[in-house]
């Protein structure tokens, strides 16, 4: 005997074809959707990795060196003294300053003293010796364009002295009698300067 079916699935039969018109919609499971929710739930599984595992990843030739400012050993820096322009080493002290000549002394190394020098002239060469290194008709830098110098590093018990000398030839004013010259040059004329308060 063909039984048909069951009075349930006839009264459910109904019912889902009026869930179906009475909400629009026609539901299709695709074969390969159960395959993709458990790759998800895999990949959801491993730990993502951490920022700092990403940068330490990436290539080296990505990460720009930055020069680091630092001083060679034995290098001098600019102090708070100034000579005609020229600045007085840190460590270092004038020992006199008069007109035409001015002494520097300090406890740094001869070669140190020379290459700082070296730095702030203008010179067309350098006399290296056994016992001095001289700059001669040499230009400050940072002082007066028309003034011409000798500077001498001269090594010392415990230190280094530098004596600069202003050869600068003086400007001849015709008509002017030799005391009215040696005033010119700020000196007596016997050699002393006017002001000696002025080049302690």
């Amino acid at each position: 005997m063909n039984v048909g079916p069951s009075m349930s699935a006839r009264g459910a039969e109904p019912h889902r074809r009026r869930l179906g018109r009475a909400a629009g919609l026609r539901v299709t499971i695709h074969p390969g959707l159960p395959w993709l929710c458990v790759c998800l739930w895999c990949a959801s599984c491993h730990p993502k990795p951490s920022p700092a595992a990403v940068a330490s990843a990436a290539p080296a030739g990505n990460i720009a060196s930055k020069p680091v400012d630092r001083l060679a050993p034995d290098e001098l820096t600019s102090g708070s003294g100034e000579v005609w322009g020229f600045s007085v080493p840190r460590g270092m002290r004038i020992e006199h300053r008069y007109v035409e000549e001015a002494a520097i002394v300090g406890a740094v190394k001869p070669d140190a003293l020379a290459n700082y020098v070296r730095d702030r002239v203008i010179v067309s060469h350098v006399e290296i010796d056994a016992e001095r290194t001289i700059f001669p008709n040499a230009r400050i830098k940072a002082g007066a364009a028309d003034r011409v110098y000798e500077l001498d590093v001269v090594p010392e018990p415990g230190g280094t002295r530098l004596v600069i000398r202003d050869l600068t030839p003086l400007k001849v004013i015709p008509g002017l009698s030799d005391a009215e010259r040696w005033r010119q040059a700020g000196l007596t004329p016997q050699g002393r300067p006017l002001d000696p308060k002025k080049f302690e």
